[in-house]
């Protein structure tokens, strides 16, 4: 092939085209571009891409030169920018052009510029958007894209996600709405609770783990059983709670959730010991003793939670406030630190070995600098998954890599597979 002294380059970042018609990129003349283009058409006819393609052909027929069209990756982001570079070092190899005219979509596409101004100059750009909805497009992709800044920056995250997130649980638990409209403060706890989740980075982990959750139902496993009986029991305990609301008539919210904890507080403890009971049973049979600390530590949490919660409840038990109460609080949460910090320091012992594996893990993998089969930076990782004392994966930024991409580990550097 002949050197071109322009091309015209066509980008499709996501790669709706091989998705959607099975051809992969580089796509390389005009005639090959308006056959994708066409078959693009017919499978979806709402697809932006087809009138970038066709804004690219007709450029290149109106300057006499080639038209190329760079495909990425449904995983928009790293995966999908080195896939751009591969087929764009690919097209610069086999023409040899001095410049390039480069034809988008939207504003996602054109991120790539720099990548590709890397490697050779852009004399042109043109971004092709259904007139209607340009604008909307543009202030679609300008939130999109703010919004990816956060997520990539732990601290911005914790800042906008976070504190948000903070202040609706505590207009939850103040009772923003009122004892009549305690539907609505459910809801904003439960908003409350998603942002510090997402704030603070525990998002993928959170959903990954109800997952597991739900998919550990199994007749074979014992904690099914006591999850039934733990949810039997903790819904007679709303009814408790609920029933001592309306013998007691509070008459304001701050009352009437004091009467629902001395109603509820006690069988919703036992509803919980219950559930870790058969955690304890499945984590015992399946050899994860590590498991087994944390549910322990998770049981005397629990009891620690419902005697502050408890005892704090009787401060406000239809507004009799007396020293007694006082007493009586101070030695509940005495005995619960105490029970706490007995059980965290007895499984210490009791499980050293899988506590040293767990150290020697994170030791091994923490902070290091994580690179892909080619040799190229990804990041380094900033959080080690881990199952017990059994490494999951690693967290690099904010992207999840699983303990099966893991090629080697050194004491400088991680290389890991980037799954396509």
């Amino acid at each position: 092939m002949e050197r071109v002294k322009n091309i015209v380059l066509c980008v499709d970042r996501d790669d709706d085209i091989k998705r959607k018609t099975g051809i992969n990129g580089p796509i390389i003349g005009i005639e090959k571009n308006l056959d994708v283009a066409k078959s693009l058409a017919l499978v979806d006819p709402e697809d932006t891409d087809v009138n970038a393609i066709f804004s690219a052909v007709k450029i290149a027929r109106e300057l006499n030169t080639e038209v190329v069209t760079l495909t990425g990756d449904k995983n928009v982001g790293i995966v999908s920018d080195m896939e751009i570079s591969r087929q764009l070092d690919e097209v610069i190899e086999k023409f040899k052009p001095e410049s390039a005219i480069l034809v988008t979509d939207g504003a996602e596409d054109e991120q790539i510029i720099p990548i590709i101004e890397s490697r050779i100059k852009i004399s042109s750009v043109r971004t092709v958007i259904v007139r209607q909805s340009q604008e909307l497009e543009r202030a679609y992709f300008k939130i999109i894209e703010f919004l990816r800044e956060i997520e990539n920056d732990p601290n911005l995250a914790r800042l906008v996600f976070g504190i948000p997130g903070l202040v609706l649980i505590l207009l939850a638990i103040g009772g923003a709405f009122g004892i009549m409209f305690l539907a609505i403060n459910i809801v904003l706890a439960i908003i409350g609770i998603y942002l510090l989740i997402k704030g603070f980075g525990y998002e993928e982990e959170f959903f990954s783990k109800a997952s597991e959750f739900i998919n550990s139902f199994s007749m074979e496993r014992i904690s099914t059983l006591t999850y039934i009986i733990s949810g039997i029991t903790f819904i007679i305990a709303l009814g408790y709670g609920y029933d001592e609301i309306l013998i007691r008539r509070p008459d304001n919210y701050l009352y009437a959730v004091a009467a629902f904890i001395k109603g509820s507080m006690n069988l919703i403890l036992i509803a919980v010991i219950i559930a870790i009971i058969g955690l304890i049973i499945d984590d015992y049979y399946a050899r994860k003793y590590l498991n087994i600390r944390r549910d322990l530590i998770l049981m005397a949490f629990a009891f620690l939670v419902a005697t502050t919660i408890g005892s704090g409840a009787n401060f406000f038990w239809m507004g009799q406030i007396g020293q007694e109460k006082v007493t009586d609080f101070i030695i509940s949460i005495f005995l619960g630190i105490i029970i706490f910090l007995g059980v965290v320091k007895i499984t210490e012992y009791m499980f050293i070995e899988e506590i040293q594996m767990r150290k020697n893990l994170m030791k091994k993998f923490s902070k290091k600098d994580v690179f892909d089969t080619e040799g190229n930076r990804i990041g380094r990782i900033s959080r080690v998954i881990l199952d017990g004392s059994e490494l999951i994966g690693l967290k690099v930024g904010r992207k999840r890599i699983s303990k099966e991409d893991i090629v080697s580990s050194d004491n400088e550097k991680v290389v890991v597979r980037i799954n396509d």
